[in-house]
């Protein structure tokens, strides 16, 4: 007999529920909520306005989909909301350009062990989005600092034992990056 593949669904997260992901994870809707009970329902026109469904519609469908539990006055976020809150921090991070170079390339390596793949793969995806260039496998390059951001993603992520970032003033074939990253002398 054939073994049935569970197929995850994959379901759209809205703008405002993200909101509202931040701010259960952050703990400040339930206790905002006994200190001002009325703050949920203030809450309430700032959603409508963006979402004709309102606040109230919002948390059910974050509950239906499994993100939060609503328990009478608690609100929580569950196992699969606190990934959500952890993955929407995540796509967060940016780091920012200086107007001008500092002479000083940044590589990133990693050595994730196959245990944490998953978050190897999530680290090695943020690089790529945050404008990262691949030198080698797990060799990543960026000309601004970064040391900061990388840290916040490996922490959050679990695996700052296995990043390195370290610092340099020469890469072979440095006219390629500076040309990839459009940076003057």
């Amino acid at each position: 007999m054939k073994k049935k593949r569970l197929r995850r669904r994959r379901f759209r997260i809205g703008e405002d529920e993200k909101e509202i992901i931040k701010i259960v994870g952050l703990g400040l809707l339930a206790v905002t909520s006994i200190v001002f009970p009325g703050l949920p329902v203030a809450l309430q026109p700032i959603f409508k306005r963006r979402h004709k469904k309102g606040f109230q519609r919002i948390l059910k469908n974050l509950e239906e989909k499994g993100v939060i539990f609503l328990g009478g006055e608690k609100i929580r976020l569950t196992k699969k909301g606190l990934n959500l809150q952890k993955e929407i921090e995540l796509n967060e991070i940016s780091i920012g350009e200086p107007d001008k170079w500092d002479k000083i390339w940044r590589l990133v390596s990693y050595d994730i062990p196959d245990e944490y793949k998953k978050e190897r793969d999530w680290f090695r995806q943020t690089l790529e989005r945050l404008g990262f260039e691949k030198v080698q496998e797990s060799l990543w390059v960026y000309p601004h600092e970064c040391k900061e951001e990388i840290a916040v993603i490996a922490q959050s992520l679990k695996i700052s034992p296995h990043i390195i970032v370290m610092a340099t003033d020469q890469l072979p074939n440095q006219e390629k990056w500076q040309k990839r990253f459009d940076i003057k002398f």
